[in-house]
C-alpha cells in the first residue's frame, strides 16, 4: 500500500464521530488519516435499526455521512488498520499503523460477490451479531463502504500448508475432496506444482507429518488423497486441458535438466509467457522421477502424464543433449537460463576392492532398471550399504529381480537411517535384512568378481556434524559375509563439475546462489534444486524450481529481484488450540491399501492400491479445518476481475500528523459474565445488539425469528441494566477488566431497549413485550414522551429484579424468568419464549497504550479523561491529543456527533497554533 506520510490530523475509528470529526478537518481543508481496524467504516451505527427517539432509519442517516468521509479529497481511509504506536516529538506525533493484508486488490474488486458465492467456508458474521453465516471470502456487509471484498485468512495458515516446501494446499484440496470437487483439487495443486500424480506416489508429505489430527489418532492420509485425485483428473484428461498463458513475452530461457525443479520452472515460466527449453542428458525426461526411483513406486506413466503438464503449455525437451557450456546458451539467444541437473553421481566409499566386478552404485544400479536393461539376480545375494531412501529402494528392486537374499548395512542404529520410516518398514515385510552398526572395510574378489564383503562392527560415539552420533570401529570384530553383488547407496553427489569454470562452487560441488532470489555470481543464471541444496525430496526441489521461475520472471521483466517477496504462507494455527476448540471425535485413518508383501515383491507393479472414492471422502472427512480460510482458492478462479491476492503482507506504515482524535468508541458488556441469565447457554436468550439486527431493513432473515428454532416469538422480555449498574459482577465470578463491576449508568440502554420495543410492536402487532427494569433514563430530548409512547401501545414496564433465567420442562425452548418484583417484595416467575439482554457500556481503554513517551489519562471507569469537560471538553491530558464520541463516556448519537465537531475545533486549533 501506498501512502503519504505527512497529514494535518490522525483520526483513530470510523463510527459516527470519528467520520464526523474528520469531515469537519478536511472541510477546513486539513489533510486527515482515518485509521479504522474494520474492513468498513461505520462503526456501530450502520448496524442498528432506526435510531432514538425519532426513528429515522439508521442507515439512511449514516451511509450519506460514510460515502462523503470515504470519496472526500482530504481524507485518506486506511481500513483494516490499527494503530500500533504513537510517538510525541516538538508538539506533532509520528504514528505506526498495521495496515492489515485483504487479499483482495481494492483497485480491481467490482464488489460483484463472485468470490462469495464460490467460497465453501462458513463463518459467524460479526456484522449480524453471529446470528448468521458468512463466507471466509466476504463483502463485510451490504452497505459497507467500500464496497470491497475481503479474505478472512485470521493471520494463520493449516499446519499441513505451512509445512508444504512446494506451497501446495493440502488443506485447500483436501476441503475439496470432501465436496467432491476432484478437478478443482487437481487445478489447485496445479497452481502450485505440475507433478500431482508422481508426489501422489512418491512424495514423503511432510505436511501429513505435521498434520494436527497426527496428535490424535493418526494423521490425515494427504499423500492418497492426492494419488486419488490425480488419477481420477487422468483418467478422465489423458491430455491436459488448454490452461490460460500469459502473452508472449519473447523472452527465451534455457533449463538443464528435467527434473522436479527443472520442470517445474518451466511449468511457471511458461504460464508467464516465456519461451521455454529444458536440455535433458539422459535418454528419457523426468530427472530421479524416471531414472532411479522404482517403478513399483512411481510407473513411469505416471511420470509421462505429469511432464505433459508442462509440455502442453509449448515448453520443449531435447532429450540426449548434455550442456556442458552455458555461456553457449546465452550466444544462442537466451534471455535467461536455469541449472538443475540434480545428484545423478553415486559417492565412493574409497576402500578395498571398489572397482571389483559386481561392486557399483546405487544410481547406476536403478537406472538401468528403470530404463536399461534389467538384471537378473536369480539366487544371487546383495548386499546394499546404505540407510537412506535410495538404499532401501535398491534393495526392495534387487529382492523383485530375483535375488535370494538381500541386505543393507548401515554403519549406525537404526533410529538414525535417514530414510523414511514406513519404506524399512515395507523393505522388512518384503524380506530384506537390515543389519545396523556394521561397515564394509573391503570387498574381496575371485577373478575379478566380488564375492566377499569385510565388514566391521561399530559402536557409536558423540554426535558429528550431522547431528548423528559417531560410528566408531569396534577394534577386532571384523567378519566377512558373502555377496555376488554389491550396491553402494552411500551418499549422492550433484553432477556440476562441468560448470565450476563458469559458476562458483560450494565445496561439496553444490551451486552457490542467492538464498532468496536463486541468481548465481552470473546474473542471468539461476540454479536450484539437489544441485543447489544437495540430495532432497521431489517436493522439496519442485519448491525451489517454482521460486527460482518467480525471479527468474521478475529479471526477465527488468525488475529489481531483490524487493520482492515470494512467500505467500502465514504462520500454522496451533495445533493444540485447534484441538481444544473443536473437541474433535476420533476417527480412526482408512486403512492401508497395500498389497500382501509375498505378492508384490513378485512383480514391479504398484505395492499400494489407490484409495476408492468413498475412502477419498472418507480421509477428508477426518480434517479437522485448521486455518480460518481453507486456501481452496475457489474465490481467486471465481473472481472476474483477478482481484484476488494472497500474495498481500501487513504492512507496518509510518505517519506523521499534527494532532490526534481519538474516537475509537465504545465495547459492550459480554453478556456470558452474567451466567444466571443462559447466554450463549439457552439459544433464545440474545443481546440487544442482536435484537437490532433481527428489526434492521438489513436484518438476516425475512422476519423476526428466534434463534433457537427459527419461530416467530410472541411472548419477548427485556432486560436492561445487564452489565450497568452492577457491582455484584466480581462476587459471582473471579475476573477482571471486562466482567469487572461497572458501577456506571450507560445511559442509552433504556432508550434503545424502549425503541426496539416499539419496533416490535409493529413488525408484531400481536406480540406481547415486557421491560423488567430498575429505573428508567428517559430525561430531555423527547426521551420521556417517548417512554410515554411505548406504554401507550402496549410495552409492559415491569419493575424488578431478575435472579434467574431457565427453561424448566420447557422443551421447545421457551424460558423461564425468576425476579423479585420490587413494587411487591415477592418472588416471581413469568414465561417468555425470546429474551433480550440490554446490554452496557463498557470503555475501549486499549488506545491508551500506545503512547509510547506520554500518558494519555483515564477516568475512574477507564474511560479517556476529559481534562476540562465543561471548558474543554475534548482535551485530554497529552497536548494535541483529543477525544471524540463514547470514548470518553456512554453517549447518545447526537452526543457523539456535537462531541465530534468540538474535538475537530480543537484540533484545528491546536494545528493553528504549531504552524503560527
Amino acid at each position: 500500500m501506498t501512502t503519504n506520510n505527512k497529514y494535518d490530523a490522525l483520526v483513530i475509528g470510523g463510527g459516527i464521530a470519528g467520520q464526523e470529526a474528520a469531515l469537519n478537518l478536511a472541510d477546513m481543508d486539513y489533510k486527515v488519516l482515518l485509521v479504522e481496524k474494520e474492513l468498513s467504516i461505520g462503526g456501530k451505527m450502520i448496524q442498528l435499526s432506526k435510531v432514538f427517539p425519532t426513528l429515522d432509519c439508521a442507515a439512511c442517516i449514516t451511509t450519506p455521512k460514510m460515502s462523503e468521509t470515504a470519496r472526500h479529497g482530504n481524507i485518506k481511509v486506511m481500513l483494516n488498520s490499527t494503530v500500533k504506536e504513537i510517538q510525541k516529538h516538538n508538539g506533532a506525533f509520528t504514528v505506526k499503523v498495521n495496515h492489515g493484508a485483504r487479499y483482495v486488490k481494492p483497485e480491481a474488486c467490482t464488489g460483484c460477490q463472485q468470490c462469495e458465492f464460490a467460497c465453501p467456508e462458513v463463518r459467524p458474521d460479526d456484522y449480524n451479531t453471529h446470528l448468521a453465516g458468512r463466507k471466509v471470502a466476504y463483502i463485510p456487509f451490504s452497505l459497507a463502504n467500500p464496497r470491497i471484498a475481503a479474505i478472512d485468512r485470521n493471520g494463520t495458515s493449516a499446519p499441513c500448508i505451512s509445512a508444504c516446501p512446494g506451497g501446495v494446499k493440502p488443506y485447500g484440496y483436501v476441503s475439496l475432496v470432501r465436496n467432491g470437487q476432484y478437478e478443482e483439487a487437481m487445478n489447485l495443486h496445479l497452481e502450485d506444482i505440475p507433478l500431482p500424480g508422481s508426489l501422489g506416489r512418491a512424495c514423503y508429505a511432510p505436511c501429513q507429518g505435521e498434520c494436527t489430527r497426527g496428535n490424535l489418532e493418526g494423521a490425515v492420509d494427504i499423500r492418497r488423497i492426492k494419488r486419488f485425485f490425480a488419477e481420477q483428473y487422468y483418467n478422465k484428461f489423458p491430455e491436459p486441458p488448454t490452461r490460460e498463458i500469459n502473452a508472449n513475452t519473447n523472452k527465451r530461457v534455457a533449463i538443464i535438466g528435467s527434473g522436479p525443479a527443472g520442470l517445474t520452472a518451466a511449468y511457471h515460466l511458461a504460464l508467464k509467457g516465456h519461451k521455454v527449453k529444458i536440455f535433458e542428458a539422459a535418454p528419457k525426461a523426468g530427472g530421479m522421477l524416471m531414472l532411479t526411483l522404482p517403478e513399483y513406486r512411481l510407473p513411469k506413466t505416471v511420470v509421462e502424464r505429469d511432464i505433459k503438464n508442462i509440455t502442453s503449455l509449448g515448453v520443449e525437451i531435447e532429450c540426449n543433449k548434455r550442456v556442458e557450456n552455458i555461456t553457449e546458451l546465452k550466444q544462442q539467444g537466451f534471455d535467461a537460463v536455469f541449472v538443475a541437473v540434480g545428484t545423478h553421481q553415486s559417492s565412493k566409499m574409497h576402500i578395498e576392492g571398489e572397482n571389483l566386478e559386481g561392486v557399483e552404485g546405487c544410481l547406476d544400479f536403478l537406472r538401468n532398471v528403470n530404463i536399461g536393461e534389467r538384471y537378473n539376480l536369480t539366487g544371487k545375494r546383495v548386499i546394499v550399504v546404505g540407510g537412506g531412501n535410495t538404499a532401501i529402494d535398491a534393495s526392495r528392486t534387487a529382492l523383485r529381480l530375483g535375488a535370494e537374499q538381500v541386505t543393507v548395512v548401515y554403519r549406525r542404529s537404526r533410529e538414525e537411517m535417514p530414510c523414511f520410516a514406513p519404506e524399512i518398514k515395507e523393505a522388512e515385510e518384503e524380506g530384506v535384512k537390515i543389519d545396523i552398526l556394521c561397515n564394509p572395510i573391503r570387498f574381496i574378489g575371485q577373478n575379478g568378481k566380488v564375492s566377499k564383503v569385510e565388514l566391521v562392527s561399530m559402536k557409536l560415539g558423540e554426535p558429528d556434524a550431522s547431528g548423528r552420533r559417531s560410528p566408531i570401529p569396534i577394534e577386532g570384530s571384523n567378519y566377512l559375509v558373502n555377496a555376488d553383488l554389491v550396491i553402494e547407496a552411500v551418499g549422492l553427489q550433484p553432477s556440476t563439475q562441468p560448470f565450476a569454470n563458469e559458476l562458483e562452487l560450494a565445496k561439496g560441488g553444490t551451486i552457490k546462489v542467492n538464498g532468496k532470489t536463486f541468481q548465481t555470481n552470473i546474473p542471468y543464471i539461476f540454479a536450484g534444486g539437489d544441485s543447489v541444496s544437495g540430495a532432497s525430496t521431489i517436493i522439496e526441489a519442485a519448491g525451489q524450481g517454482k521460486k527460482a521461475a518467480f525471479y527468474i520472471d521478475k529479471y526477465l521483466n527488468g525488475l529489481d529481484i531483490d524487493t520482492f517477496e515470494f512467500d505467500e504462507k502465514l504462520p500454522a494455527a496451533d495445533k493444540n488450540e485447534v484441538i481444544a476448540k473443536r473437541h474433535p471425535a476420533l476417527k480412526k485413518p482408512v486403512n492401508d491399501t497395500y498389497r500382501k508383501p509375498a505378492e508384490r515383491v513378485k512383480d514391479f507393479n504398484d505395492v499400494e492400491h489407490t484409495l476408492t472414492e468413498q475412502q477419498a471422502k472418507e480421509s477428508a472427512e477426518r480434517c479437522l479445518d485448521c486455518s480460518n480460510c481453507r486456501e481452496c482458492h475457489q474465490c481467486k478462479t471465481a473472481c472476474p476481475a483477478d482481484a484476488i491476492d494472497f500474495g498481500q503482507k501487513d504492512e507496518l506504515i509510518t505517519v506523521d500528523a499534527k494532532t490526534v482524535i481519538v474516537s475509537t468508541g465504545f465495547k459492550l458488556f459480554k453478556p456470558e459474565h452474567k451466567p444466571q441469565y443462559g447466554y450463549g447457554i439457552y439459544p433464545n436468550v440474545i443481546d440487544a445488539m442482536q435484537m437490532d439486527r433481527l428489526i434492521a431493513p438489513t436484518r438476516p432473515f425475512n422476519n423476526v425469528l428466534r434463534p433457537g428454532d427459527g419461530k416467530i416469538p410472541d411472548k419477548i422480555a427485556y432486560i436492561l441494566c445487564t452489565g450497568s449498574r452492577d457491582s455484584s459482577l466480581e462476587n459471582a465470578m473471579a475476573c477482571s477488566g471486562e466482567c469487572s463491576n461497572n458501577p456506571i449508568c450507560s445511559q442509552i440502554c433504556c432508550m434503545y431497549s424502549i425503541k426496539q420495543a416499539q419496533l416490535l410492536m409493529g413488525a408484531l402487532p400481536m406480540a406481547d413485550i415486557t421491560i423488567y427494569y430498575m429505573d428508567i433514563r428517559a430525561f430531555g430530548k423527547g426521551y420521556d414522551e417517548f417512554f410515554q409512547e411505548a406504554k401507550s401501545m402496549g410495552v409492559n414496564f415491569v419493575k424488578g429484579r431478575i435472579a434467574k433465567i431457565f427453561p424448566k420442562d420447557q422443551p421447545n425452548g421457551d424460558l423461564i424468568l425468576r425476579y423479585e418484583d420490587v413494587t411487591t417484595g415477592k418472588l416471581k416467575e413469568s414465561k417468555h419464549d425470546l429474551v433480550v439482554l440490554s446490554v452496557g457500556v463498557l470503555p475501549n481503554s486499549s488506545i491508551s497504550r500506545v503512547f509510547s513517551n506520554a500518558t494519555l489519562e483515564l477516568d475512574e471507569q477507564k474511560f479517556i479523561k476529559q481534562i476540562d469537560e465543561l471548558v474543554n471538553p475534548a482535551q485530554t491530558s497529552i497536548p494535541g491529543v483529543f477525544v471524540a464520541g463514547t470514548a470518553s463516556g456512554p453517549k447518545d448519537i447526537p452526543d457523539s456527533i456535537l462531541s465530534a465537531g468540538t474535538a475537530a475545533a480543537e484540533a484545528a486549533s491546536y494545528i493553528n497554533t504549531l504552524t503560527h
